[in-house]
């Protein structure tokens, strides 16, 4: 990923295929190309070994499972699948929903963000409305709205 002088971000792999992907191919993307482990994916979806193995070999659609379970884990296991760096979700349209999420869950107010992330009100502001901030600032309220996400979802 670069910067380019502009200011908006240009990424150094192609875009995912437009054709569909199963959900199957996107557990093997997570284990094969993502190096992410059965023990983490169990931590991560609450769903074992051995379900997620035979799900992966076809043996079952894991109808069994809970539904909210199935549905969460998939989920889960489909953005680790496609990689959480991909082109078509930009970072900024990340750290967006992060805000989003403080602002609507917890009434986090741009001001308040912004003294976390020490910056400027005004420097949020303008990043909330999609104007140009500096890529130092833009970092630093980045790693702000992430930390303060992990600490209120912890």
């Amino acid at each position: 990923m670069t910067e380019n002088h502009k200011g908006s971000i240009e990424f150094d792999e192609e875009p995912l295929p437009a054709e569909a992907v199963t959900d199957r191919e996107l557990l093997r993307s997570a284990l094969e190309t993502y190096k992410i482990t059965y023990d983490a994916l169990e931590r991560l979806t609450g769903i074992g070994r051995a379900d997620l193995e035979a799900y992966l070999e076809g043996v079952t659609d894991l109808e069994h499972l809970d539904a909210e379970q199935r549905f969460s884990g998939l989920g889960l296991i489909a953005f680790l699948g496609m990689g959480i760096n991909t082109p078509q979700i930009l970072p900024e349209a990340r750290v967006l929903a992060l805000i989003g999420n403080l602002q609507q869950e917890y009434g986090f107010t741009a001001e308040m963000i912004a003294l976390q992330s020490g910056l400027e009100p005004s420097d949020v502001e303008r990043f909330l409305a999609g104007r140009k901030v500096a890529a130092e600032k833009r970092f630093k309220l980045g790693v702000a709205v992430l930390f303060l996400h992990f600490l209120i979802h912890k």
